[in-house]
């Protein structure tokens, strides 16, 4: 069974079901990782300024974000273990961490027309596949995570079309 610890800032609890983002990381383990194993995964909801804080601190970019993912260890690659950290791997279950300006997706669902909850799992789903080592460096990259987080969508009964047309629509 995977951990999995939530924190939302006060502010946004009214806005967020924790049962449902549960099932979006469950989800998104489930069908990401392409090898079976169980992994503790951390999410923070949180505001632009934390997003703005860590992405500057981290990344060198001072403005917010949307989601940031910190693996903690680049054992995943597009979904599988990685072998040749396997023995660190045994010792730490743990994907990593995710952070989500809520802000910046209240801002998102209405530029994509998406709605909140389906722009939450949008967004919490691609810093899950992150952290399973899914990027969208290249065309081929990208299309691997729209193709994977539409399926997610699908799985947790969210309009995966909508899902598909507003992530094919999107820069990064």
């Amino acid at each position: 069974m995977n951990k999995i610890l939530i924190s939302i800032d006060p502010d946004f609890r009214k806005s967020i079901s924790r049962k449902n983002v549960r099932g979006c990381i469950m989800s998104s383990i489930s069908l990401g990782a392409l090898d079976n194993y169980n992994e503790s995964v951390s999410l923070s909801i949180t505001s632009n300024e934390k997003l703005e804080e860590l992405n500057d601190n981290f990344l060198g970019k001072k403005e917010p974000t949307d989601v940031l993912a910190f693996p903690f260890n680049d054992n995943w690659k597009e979904g599988k273990i990685n072998n040749k950290n396997l023995a660190d791997y045994e010792n730490f279950k743990y994907l990593g961490d995710i952070f989500i300006s809520f802000p910046k997706i209240k801002e998102q669902a209405k530029t994509h027309k998406t709605g909140i909850e389906l722009e939450l799992n949008i967004i919490l789903a691609h810093g899950v596949l992150h952290l399973l080592g899914y990027d969208h460096k290249n065309e081929i990259m990208k299309r691997k995570m729209i193709i994977k987080t539409v399926e997610i969508m699908k799985h947790l009964k969210l309009d995966h079309i909508k899902a598909k047309l507003s992530l094919e629509s999107r820069n990064g």
